[in-house]
């Protein structure tokens, strides 16, 4: 593997290579493509380099339920970003973390974002479940507990102007998930569905989630604060 520093160094002589100076732009070209021969590095090898991983530990075991997977979707949507579950062993079972790719200074925001999205979300379903019938089976708790969830990050859909990501972008973020993710399989996440009596619940949720905020006005390299109501 192309040690970072090189790569560090090409994409630097790539960045240098569009200088209005044409003999400063030249020689980094030439800089570049001399290095790129020598370790046998592509230019998806070199905007891959660009991409980084926060991962984001999750109270969820081998698979996460639908509602968290939809709430990643809602992330990656605003910051441009993937994801990858990653369920790690412990002792006793699994535990589950949510894994964000991206650009560096976006990544991180997006993970940040996640967090608190997530401390919310979990919080109002525990609320919304402790506060059904004491009689209500346990089955259907969860179930509209889960339906609640769904529908929390739908409402919270509304605050989202999605980021289009290029095609460069695109591929070096699945070029990275293809070099560190080398055996990685496909997730199911849990789905205990919906049913008509459900509606009621999901209404509650939609109106919740659209109680959450994006707030925008810092610096990239700073996190995004979040806040809900």
């Amino acid at each position: 593997m192309t040690p970072d520093r090189i790569l560090r160094k090409i994409e630097r002589c790539l960045a240098l290579s569009c200088s209005a100076n044409e003999h400063e732009a030249g020689t980094a070209l030439r800089q570049a493509q001399h290095l790129m021969d020598e370790y046998g590095v592509s230019e998806i090898d070199v905007a891959a380099s660009t991409i980084d991983r926060v991962a984001v530990k999750s109270p969820t075991g081998r698979k996460p339920p639908r509602w968290l997977d939809h709430l990643a979707s809602l992330v990656n949507a605003a910051f441009g970003t993937a994801t990858v579950y990653e369920p790690r062993p412990t002792f006793e079972s699994w535990q589950g973390y949510f894994a964000f790719l991206g650009e560096a200074s976006q990544v991180r925001i997006a993970a940040y974002a996640f967090e608190v999205l997530q401390r919310q979300l979990i919080s109002d379903r525990k609320s919304f479940l402790n506060g059904m019938h004491k009689r209500a089976k346990r089955v259907t708790k969860i179930r509209r507990a889960d339906a609640y969830a769904l529908a929390w990050v739908a409402g919270a859909y509304e605050h989202i102007v999605p980021v289009q990501k290029t095609e460069a972008s695109v591929a070096a973020i699945a070029h990275f998930q293809q070099r560190f993710y080398p055996q990685l399989e496909a997730m199911e996440a849990i789905d205990r569905g919906q049913r008509r009596d459900d509606q009621r619940a999901m209404a509650r949720g939609y109106a919740a989630g659209r109680n959450a905020r994006l707030h925008g006005g810092v610096d990239r390299d700073q996190h995004k604060e979040l806040s809900h109501g």
